[in-house]
């Protein structure tokens, strides 16, 4: 009977041991530095910091070495052996994963806006000069990029993040569409007109003239006003027929 109860401590004994060597190494590895994690966490904050710093850059260098920090901290903590350690330093660089999506879909709506931003100031520039041939060839393409631009920001996370970007690209952009409103349904119609007056459809012909006569008042911008005024009262002038004299 002793002999069995020597022999029970003994294994408990040695039981206890392994566990509290097991439980030092797990404590040592969480405590051993990991400088690819670390790395990602320094240059994710970084990433971070440029994203809210609202100058609008594109960071592509720090992103590219996020990423590659990423992939780095990845191959590190595959090496580690107690499942414990590696599930913290795995929600680590899931952090930095997180970082890296966000800056992916920052830097897309970056780009998309600035290629509105350049729209929006073409079609601005053309409604205050009067050059209504460039508001009416840009009009669509501005349309297309306001859309574009808002599912991109969209895309990106953080509400005040995307607030702020919705107030640099896109509303200055929805304000300046629609100034351009109504003189592109008066171009529209003078469109129509030309037609109505080619198929001899004079009270088709009629009827848009006083929709342009109705929609010119509303046009926010003088010079525009002005030079969609002229090309009514073209319109509006006596068609001078080629007739057959035998």
């Amino acid at each position: 009977m002793r002999r069995k109860r020597r022999k029970a401590f003994f294994i408990i004994g040695w039981l206890a041991v392994f566990w509290l060597s097991f439980s030092l190494l797990a404590v040592q590895t969480e405590a051993a530095p990991f400088p690819n994690v670390e790395r990602l966490e320094q240059h994710a904050a970084q990433l971070e910091r440029v994203m809210k710093a609202n100058q609008w850059s594109k960071p592509y260098r720090l992103f590219n070495q996020v990423k590659s920090d990423f992939q780095a901290a990845k191959t590190e903590v595959a090496r580690v052996r107690p499942q414990t350690a590696r599930a913290q330093l795995e929600k680590r660089i899931a952090a930095g994963e997180q970082t890296i999506k966000k800056a992916s879909a920052y830097i897309s709506a970056v780009e998309s806006g600035e290629r509105l931003r350049a729209l929006t100031a073409n079609v601005d520039r053309a409604l205050r000069t009067g050059d209504v041939d460039v508001v009416y060839d840009s009009y669509t393409l501005l349309q297309y990029q306001i859309r574009k631009t808002a599912i991109l920001i969209g895309g990106v996370p953080g509400a005040a993040l995307r607030e702020k970007m919705e107030g640099w690209f896109q509303r200055p952009a929805l304000a300046v569409q629609q100034r351009a409103y109504d003189p592109i349904n008066i171009m529209k119609a003078m469109d129509k007109l030309l037609d109505a007056y080619d198929e001899g459809d004079i009270a088709r012909a009629e009827r848009l003239l006083s929709l342009c006569d109705r929609w010119l008042p509303n046009v926010v911008d003088v010079a525009t006003r002005k030079q969609l005024a002229v090309y009514i009262d073209d319109f509006k002038a006596p068609v001078v027929l080629d007739v057959d004299i035998e």
